[in-house]
């Protein structure tokens, strides 16, 4: 006959075994032909009067990439309100055509979403203004890739 302390470890051995087999059983793995979304890039730039923090969805030709933009005035640490915010599009090098879009105002304050689509593969430079009633600053940036 045996103890009750050594039936009650092998209960207890039992319980543990079921819960690493079904901790085990519940991981998943990616289906094989899902494709993996893209990793969003972030970047912070500056001018004298504001911050930009953006977020943006990696360029590919053809394929709408959203920004979504935060901006903050430095004079006083507080989000950019009511501004329109146009960015820029052009190719970094060679010839060809730049192109315009303007952001809509997000739900926050000082947050600002645009989607831009490149039509080739390639380097970009994107332009932001931003205008509002207490500023208007303008920032060319590059270093933005289409694959």
């Amino acid at each position: 006959m045996t103890s009750t302390t050594t039936r009650g470890r092998r209960w207890g051995l039992a319980l543990l075994a079921i819960c690493l087999l079904g901790t085990v059983g519940c991981q998943r793995s990616p289906a094989p032909g899902a494709a993996k979304e893209p990793e969003t890039v972030a970047r912070t730039e500056f001018t004298d009067r504001i911050e930009n923090f953006f977020e943006y969805v990696p360029l590919a030709p053809g394929r709408p990439s959203q920004f979504l933009i935060h901006l903050t005035d430095l004079a006083d640490g507080s989000p950019v309100e009511k501004a329109e915010v146009t960015l820029t599009v052009r190719p970094g090098a060679g010839p060809g055509t730049a192109m315009t879009m303007k952001a809509k105002v997000g739900r926050v304050t000082g947050i600002y979403v645009a989607e831009l689509t490149v039509p080739a593969a390639g380097e970009y430079a994107i332009d932001f203004q931003i205008k509002n009633a207490k500023l208007d600053e303008r920032m060319a940036l590059t270093g933005f890739e289409a694959r």
